[in-house]
């Protein structure tokens, strides 16, 4: 029993009437460990790094979209402004000076690129019509206008239309 008490002396053990010794070695072990695992691991930077750019990606995607949004909305205002300003100019000429049939043919706004007619088409229209508004070979006091403007839309790249009707009459 003497020599196995010697072997675990040489091996670093303490008798067990001295506790208090081991329970200093183990608090402080255990104090050692603690201190070493309040840092991150590589795993949990990784997966922080991961998440970052997942939503750091999905922002990125979603400003270009909201731009194109964005354009499509203010091109379909301008092409509302453009029929709005057709109508009152042929108001202004009087239901006696505006001819039937198409009264302007599908046409660039504007020929310069510079300007922002350039990507806006026009088409003018103007019929007879009857009190039950069919269209009628007749004058009868009524006519409908219609103002179609194109555009592209920004979004898709394909043309979109802006149909504005109206209504005038002789009296």
């Amino acid at each position: 029993m003497l020599s196995c008490h010697k072997q675990n002396l040489e091996k670093g053990f303490t008798p067990l009437e001295n506790t208090t010794d081991l329970n200093r070695r183990s608090l402080k072990i255990l104090s050692t460990i603690k201190s070493s695992l309040t840092g991150f691991t590589l795993i949990e930077t990784m997966v922080a790094f991961f998440i970052f750019s997942m939503v750091f990606i999905s922002l990125a995607y979603s400003f270009p979209r909201g731009l194109m949004i964005n354009k499509t909305a203010e091109n379909s205002t301008k092409a509302s402004y453009l029929a709005q300003s057709q109508l009152e100019h042929l108001y202004s000429l009087g239901y006696g000076d505006i001819a039937t049939g198409v009264i302007e043919v599908k046409h660039k706004l504007s020929l310069d690129p510079a300007s922002y007619l350039y990507y806006f088409q026009r088409q003018t229209q103007a019929q007879y019509v009857d009190g039950n508004l069919g269209i009628s070979a007749a004058d009868l006091g009524l006519k409908k206008i219609t103002v179609t403007v194109y555009y592209i839309n920004s979004f898709s790249k394909t043309e979109k239309t802006y149909v504005t009707t109206t209504l005038i009459n002789q009296w």
